[in-house]
């Protein structure tokens, strides 16, 4: 009796203190409880928690890489910001040359071709070489090619400062040093005419020569027509199509564009009826007043080529706005203008920070944004639109698979006055190099916006050390 006694105490130990079910496929009364007071996700029973199934391993991300062949020239940036100006930034990216165009741009790293040239720019910024819609003294007059002066400062210096290609009065020319290898693009030449009302008599001879040239070019449609029933029909006689009525026929036909210099919102007016009278295109360099009423250059299909730095003092006689404004460059803009800004100055002068020739023609830009204009609008009026303008823009001007590579690196933003140019690149050759050219070497090296100041002074005095 007292072994079974002792039985039953034990199997009611171990159905109270373990988790046998006491009915096959059933739970036991301490283990519902349990369950009951302790949730599943924190529970803190003896049996434990399932092994969670192993993670996949992260594929490795694989760099695209580039087939080069032995004769292939390349140069690849790395690491850094490329502002396209047409087609987005890329942060990080990496932007690849090929044989002097750029061949490749890309988001991420890429692997360099054998036996590239690297330019490691992490923290630096890519933009398109700047195009200055006009220069002096940048390169040589007509065919560069035979009136530059390779070695010249002047060439060096609109390197440092961002400028890459630029219009010399007939060719849109870019910037090279030590060589006479590829300078022109193609060449370029606007029509230029005088409807001021300063000179009444040019006037009406101008109104003259586009009446008589736009008969003429109807006379010409008559005789294609005439000629299809009469083969021997005689064309209008044209010999006397030279001078002004051969600038007249030009913008008739389309072969030029007229570029005119109008500061008043009152010679704008007369350009433009003239312009929409007789169909022609027109560019106005200056419009100081075009804030006034930037419709009309907007119904004329006028650009503009302005300098927001540009002063004119308000005539208190006319009553009527008049003078500039620092917003002249965002109400065009917003008119729909396009802009293209130029500096006052169109050559080289080292008169120090702040100046308003061509060497600080990113501050240019700035001023307008300071007026305004958006930052990537500024951008764009020293880069693609005056491409656009010079009819380059096939080439260069923004960032593009199969565009020339011609570009530059800064050391920061390209609107900062803090920014400088590290490296320029042009036809994908280094131009520019500014810790080894050694001119402004000594301003910040490798950017270092923390750096020491340069043991020098200015100015210098006869017998000091160089």
């Amino acid at each position: 009796m007292i072994e079974i006694r002792k039985l039953t105490a034990l199997l009611a130990f171990v159905i109270v203190f373990t988790d046998l079910p006491v009915i096959p496929g059933g739970f036991s009364l301490t283990e519902s409880i349990s369950e009951a007071q302790d949730p599943p996700r924190r529970r803190r029973g003896r049996r434990g928690r399932p092994t969670p199934p192993p993670q996949p391993e992260p594929e490795q991300e694989e760099k695209e890489v580039v087939a080069s062949k032995s004769d292939d020239k390349y140069v690849v940036v790395k690491g850094a910001t490329i502002h396209t100006v047409t087609g987005g930034t890329h942060r990080n990216g990496t932007l690849i040359c090929k044989n002097g165009k750029i061949y490749q741009i890309s988001a991420g790293p890429v692997d360099a071709p054998e036996g590239a040239e690297i330019i490691e720019a992490e923290g630096h910024h890519v933009y398109p070489g700047l195009v200055a819609f006009r220069s002096s003294g940048l390169v040589g007059s007509g065919e560069a090619e035979k009136s530059q002066d390779p070695y010249d400062l002047d060439t060096t210096m609109g390197l440092a400062a961002g400028i890459t290609a630029t219009w010399n009065g007939s060719r849109v020319t870019k910037l090279v040093h030590g060589s006479l290898d590829d300078l022109t693009i193609r060449p370029k030449s606007f029509s230029s005419i005088n409807y001021s009302f300063r000179n009444p008599r040019g006037r009406k001879e101008l109104r003259q020569a586009f009446d008589r040239v736009q008969e003429h070019l109807r006379a010409l449609e008559r005789h294609a027509e005439e000629k299809k029933e009469d083969p021997e029909a005689k064309p209008p006689e044209d010999k006397w199509i030279k001078g002004i009525f051969a600038v007249v026929r030009s913008l008739l036909t389309g072969e030029s564009k007229a570029l005119v210099r109008a500061r008043t919102m009152a010679d704008i007016r007369e350009y433009s009826a003239l312009a929409r009278k007789y169909g022609f295109e027109i560019v106005f360099e200056g419009a100081e007043e075009g804030w006034i009423d930037p419709g009309v250059l907007s119904r004329t299909g006028a650009s503009a080529v302005i300098s927001p730095r540009a002063r004119v003092d308000a005539n208190n006689d006319l009553n009527r706005e008049s003078g500039s404004s620092i917003e002249n460059a965002k109400m065009l803009h917003d008119a729909g203008v396009p802009l293209v800004i130029i500096p006052q100055s169109t050559g080289i002068a080292l008169w120090g920070l702040a100046g308003r020739d061509l060497s600080h023609l990113p501050l240019e830009a700035a001023f307008a944004v300071r007026g305004g204009l958006p930052e990537q609008v500024a951008i764009e009026a020293i880069t693609i639109e005056p491409a656009r303008l010079l009819g380059v823009a096939d080439r260069v001007g923004s960032l593009e698979v199969g565009k020339d590579a011609d570009f530059i690196i800064t050391d920061g933003d390209l609107l900062s006055y803090m920014t400088l140019v590290r490296w320029a690149i042009v036809n994908g050759k280094v131009q520019y190099d500014k810790e080894k050219e050694g001119i402004l070497d000594h301003i910040r090296p490798d950017g270092d916006l923390d750096a020491p100041p340069p043991a020098d002074h200015w100015p210098r005095r006869l017998g000091d050390p160089l």
